[in-house]
């Protein structure tokens, strides 16, 4: 897609994964392949640098790298773990750990690397002492005398034991400096530059196809639709598959989405009888994603063959869902059926942009992330029409007022959760409602939003007196990568 390309290596963790979310934040174009990709896979791809992340941080003696780092002829950057391992493929001598989970003053030496930088504080969570082979010195250094930061600048080889952290100013400096100054990257990675390539690799790959696909209030769905509607117009239909575990006023928002203000050809199927039969007696969480997700490929398979005339079908898959190994949304493909995923190399924020760009619908790209499984998560133990009717007023009622009170856009999500905990109220006895509202996601990282007293009041006293069945209301306190999003 990009010939201006940084490949990231993954040796473990999400070092890899949230470093390329920075990168591509700041318009430079990478990919991320596991850490044992071939030497020779990795000169294929031509890239203008490597990044080395992760890494294991609990081995005493690191392993070397699986390949000659020296050998590719690009510039490389290896962070934590993955520097340990660099450094002991590069000859250095191992002495031992001599710092672990703390913090420490840093004193930036001068090199292309760390340009504009000069000292900090960092928390490491570990580094380890070397003797540095002929050719490499030390960049980085604390009062101590620990090396944190070493390397070769005629080979343009960098070795740092510590990550670029959320919300580090430094850390992203270093990355700008690695792909712009040392890799020579321009800052090209935008919609502008990356929409029309893949309308016309959409275009070119489709033919004269005409293209299914399933859609829901999810920003993946919709953008990937956006792009293959520009690309192919009514030779596109969407598919929506109204499981009955959306929330309030989510099918309306669809119809409305999709017909009226994206023009586009829409197929609804209504399936709630289908889904709730298919759930009957389940509790376990993981049982209804496998049960779901075996009964909209099913769904999805019928409609394919209706339709007679399709010869594709879409899915908004995106980076994350490739790099995680998501599962598809539909399985079992249909024989004689292509797969066209015109996002699988988009970040949400890129998918976001793209949207715009496209002309989406606002309301459909800030919206808070739904799980294709939909309220049967959000709904411990049975899944029953009584109590999904009480989970969706109590959500929409924590909704209404959240926006109400001009947070919606400050919230990354919110939404309630109906325990299978029963607890007396004043009607007799009832069901526990919980209320999860996170921050915006920062890296893996969420804490619980601070919501106002008088806003949980409101919601406390709304849902007590206006959902029969619901006798408590909680506050969930716990934030990411403490506890899960969802409760399941």
């Amino acid at each position: 897609m990009n010939t201006d390309l940084i490949l990231i290596l993954d040796f473990g963790g999400n070092p890899a994964y949230y470093t390329a979310r920075r990168l591509r934040g700041e318009q430079y174009y990478c990919e991320v392949l596991p850490g044992d990709t071939a030497p020779e896979a990795i000169l294929e791809r031509a890239p203008k640098g490597v990044i080395l992340a992760g890494g294991d941080s609990d081995a005493l003696a690191p392993a070397p790298l699986p390949f000659d780092p020296e050998a590719l002829g690009v510039p490389v950057l290896a962070f934590g773990g993955a520097a340990r391992m660099l450094a002991e493929s590069i000859g250095a001598a191992h002495k031992g750990i001599a710092l672990e989970s703390n913090k420490d003053f840093v004193q930036f030496q001068e090199c292309d690397l760390f340009a504009e930088l000069s000292e900090n504080d960092r928390f490491f969570d570990r580094v380890d002492s070397y003797e540095l082979p002929e050719g490499y010195r030390a960049i980085a250094v604390t009062p101590a005398g620990l090396v944190p930061g070493f390397a070769c600048e005629e080979k343009h080889i960098y070795g740092l034991q510590f990550y670029v952290e959320s919300n580090d100013p430094d850390g992203l400096t270093i990355l700008e400096n690695f792909a712009g100054s040392i890799c020579g990257c321009p800052r090209s990675w935008t919609v502008e530059n990356f929409a029309p390539a893949l309308i016309d690799d959409a275009r070119a790959s489709i033919g004269n196809a005409k293209v299914l696909i399933p859609v829901s209030v999810g920003v993946d769905s919709a953008v990937t639709a956006a792009l293959l509607h520009r690309a192919i117009g009514q030779r596109l239909v969407c598919l929506f598959i109204d499981t009955g575990l959306l929330r309030k006023g989510d099918a309306e928002f669809i119809r409305r989405s999709y017909r009226e203000q994206m023009g586009m050809n829409l197929i609804e199927v209504d399936a709630q009888d289908r889904f709730l039969k298919a759930l009957r007696g389940v509790h376990d969480a993981n049982e209804k994603r496998r049960i779901l997700h075996d009964e909209f490929s099913a769904v999805f398979a019928e409609q394919y063959i209706k339709a007679g005339d399709v010869e594709c079908m879409a899915e908004g898959t995106i980076y994350p869902d490739v790099l995680r190994g998501t599962p598809h949304l539909v399985s079992n493909m249909i024989d004689g059926c292509r797969k066209v995923e015109p996002l699988r190399l988009l970040f949400k924020e890129d998918a976001r942009a793209l949207g715009r760009w496209l002309g989406v619908p606002e309301e459909l790209i800030t919206r808070p992330s739904f799980e294709s499984c939909g309220l049967s998560v959000r709904c411990l133990g049975e899944v029953t029409p009584e109590r999904l009717s009480m989970l969706r007023e109590a959500d929409a009622i924590f909704r209404q007022e959240v926006e109400r009170a001009s947070l919606s856009r400050k919230i990354a999500q919110y939404f309630a959760i109906l325990t299978d905990m029963r607890t007396p109220g004043r009607e007799g006895e009832g069901y526990v409602c919980v209320l999860r509202a996170l921050g915006s996601s920062n890296a893996g990282k969420a804490p619980a939003y601070k919501l106002p007293y008088d806003l949980m009041e409101a919601v406390v006293q709304r849902i007590t007196s206006e959902v029969p069945g619901i006798t408590h209301v909680a506050y969930d306190i716990t934030g990411r990568p403490t506890a899960s999003v969802e409760w399941e």
